[in-house]
C-alpha cells in the first residue's frame, strides 16, 4: 500500500538514530570507564601541596597512571631536598648575619669607652643580649694568680675563682669539655673560654650559663671566642689609654700626681666640701735652700733629696682619701678632705720634723722643709683663694726663719 511507505521509512530511521543513539551513549560510558585512572591522577596532581610529595607514592590501579605517578614523585625528590638545603642554608646566613650585626653593634659599643673596666662591662652585657639574656660572667687574673670577678650579668657568681680548681684549668687550658663548674648548684648549661689579650695570652674567663636552653652548641662556642677575638684588641686599646692618661696624672721623677691633677682634684675636693660642708685643708711645702744642695751636691743628689721627700710625705699617717703633689721644683702640696686647721698643723709639724731628723743628704746634713697651711671655708671658698691663701703662710714661713708650720690667720 502506497501510504504505508512513508510511515515505514520514518519508523526505519527512528530505529537508525536510537541505535546511533545508543552506540554514542555506550563509546561515551566506554571511554569514561578507561580514562578514570588518568583522571584520578590528574586530580592528586591538581590537589598536590609541598607536604603530600613528602609522603610516598599514592596507590593507584591503572598502570599507566600509577607509573606517570612514580616517575612525578621521583622527578620532584631533587626538587624537595634541594629546597630543604635552601632552608637549611638560609637558616644558616639569617644566623651569621645576626652574629654579624650583633658584633658590628658590640666593637661600635667598645669604641665609645677607654677604660679596661668599661670594655668588660661592655662585652658582657653584649654577650647576654645575643644569647637572649643568659648569665654573663668575667673574671680576670690578679696578682696573687686568683682569678677577680670583674663584671656579671643575670645570674649570681662567685667572686673569686682559685687556679688551681679542676674546671677553670681546663677552661684556662682551652677546652671546658662536659666538665661542670663547681659553682653551678644544678645541672645547667655552661659554656666558658679564656678571655685574651692582643698578644693572645689568657689574662682571664668568661663564663655563660642559661636557664632557658639545654644546651649551648658548637656554633655558641664558635661565636663566644670570635667575640673573644675582638674584643682582645679593645682590652688593649683601653689599657694603653688608661696607662697613658695615668702617666699624664703622674709626676715621673717622684711619683706623686703633678700640677695638672692638683689643680684638677681640688676642684673636685671644693665641690664636695661646699657640698657636704666639711672642711677641707691644703697644706703647701716647699724645700729650704734647695738651690744649694743641687749647687753643693749636684742635680742627681738635688732629684735624690726630691724622691726622699716624696716618700716621706706619702708616708706621714694620713687617711687613703688624702692626696699628695709635687706642683713644681721643690714645692709639694697635700690636699686633705675632712681635716680643719688644727689637724693640718698637726701633720704639717710630723711631716716637718721627719724631714729634720732624716739627714738624707750625702754629708749627713738634714734638709728641712717649711709649710703653709690654708683651711677651707675659712680661708677661702674657691681654689685660687685657698691656694693664695696657703702660699702666703708659706711664704711667712721661710720669711720666719724656715724650717716651721704656718697656718693662715
Amino acid at each position: 500500500m502506497p501510504f504505508l511507505e512513508p510511515l515505514l521509512a520514518a519508523a526505519v530511521l527512528a530505529g537508525a538514530m536510537l541505535a546511533l543513539l545508543a552506540a554514542g551513549l555506550a563509546g561515551y560510558r566506554l571511554a569514561r570507564r578507561r580514562s578514570a585512572p588518568q583522571r584520578s591522577a590528574l586530580r592528586i596532581i591538581s590537589e598536590l601541596t609541598p607536604e603530600g610529595l613528602k609522603r610516598r607514592t599514592p596507590a593507584i590501579a591503572d598502570k599507566l597512571a600509577r607509573a606517570a605517578l612514580t616517575r612525578l614523585w621521583a622527578l620532584t625528590d631533587p626538587v624537595m631536598t634541594r629546597q630543604r638545603q635552601l632552608l637549611e642554608q638560609n637558616g644558616e646566613l639569617q644566623r651569621r648575619y645576626g652574629q654579624a650585626r650583633a658584633l658590628i653593634d658590640l666593637m661600635a659599643e667598645f669604641n665609645q669607652v677607654m677604660q679596661p673596666a668599661a670594655v668588660l662591662d661592655r662585652l658582657s652585657f653584649g654577650l647576654s643580649r645575643f644569647f637572649a639574656g643568659d648569665g654573663v660572667a668575667i673574671w680576670i687574673r690578679a696578682s696573687q694568680g686568683h682569678f677577680e670577678l670583674a663584671v656579671k650579668v643575670a645570674e649570681d657568681f662567685p667572686t673569686s675563682l682559685n687556679p688551681h680548681d679542676r674546671w677553670v684549668a681546663t677552661v684556662m687550658a682551652g677546652d671546658a669539655g662536659l666538665l661542670l663548674p663547681f659553682w653551678l648548684d644544678r645541672e645547667m648549661p655552661c659554656m666558658a673560654a679564656p678571655l685574651l689579650d692582643a698578644q693572645g695570652q689568657r689574662i682571664g674567663i668568661v663564663a655563660l650559663t642559661s636557664r632557658r636552653r639545654p644546651a649551648y652548641t658548637v656554633e655558641d662556642g664558635a661565636f663566644l671566642r670570635t667575640v673573644i677575638g675582638h674584643a682582645a684588641m679593645a682590652i688593649q686599646n683601653a689599657t694603653l689609654y688608661q696607662f697613658i692618661d695615668t702617666l699624664s696624672r703622674i709626676d715621673p721623677l717622684t711619683g706623686l700626681h703633678n700640677r695638672r691633677e692638683f689643680d684638677r682634684l681640688l676642684q673636685q675636693a671644693l665641690a664636695a666640701a661646699t657640698q657636704s660642708g666639711q672642711p677641707l685643708s691644703l697644706i703647701m711645702a716647699d724645700i729650704d735652700h734647695f738651690k744649694q744642695v743641687n749647687d753643693r751636691f749636684g742635680h742627681q743628689e738635688g732629684d735624690r733629696g726630691l724622691q726622699q721627700m716624696a716618700r716621706l710625705i706619702q708616708q706621714v699617717p694620713r687617711r687613703a682619701t688624702d692626696a699628695s703633689f709635687r706642683i713644681g721644683g721643690e714645692e709639694f702640696a697635700i690636699l686633705m678632705g675632712d681635716t680643719d686647721k688644727a689637724g693640718a698643723v698637726d701633720v704639717s709639724e710630723t711631716l716637718r720634723g721627719v724631714t729634720e731628723g732624716a739627714k738624707f743628704l750625702p754629708n749627713g746634713e738634714a734638709m728641712t722643709v717649711s709649710l703653709g697651711i690654708a683651711t677651707f671655708p675659712a680661708d677661702g671658698r674657691d681654689a685660687a683663694t685657698l691656694i693664695a691663701m696657703a702660699d702666703r703662710a708659706l711664704y711667712q714661713a721661710k720669711a720666719g726663719g724656715r724650717n716651721r708650720v704656718v697656718a693662715a690667720a
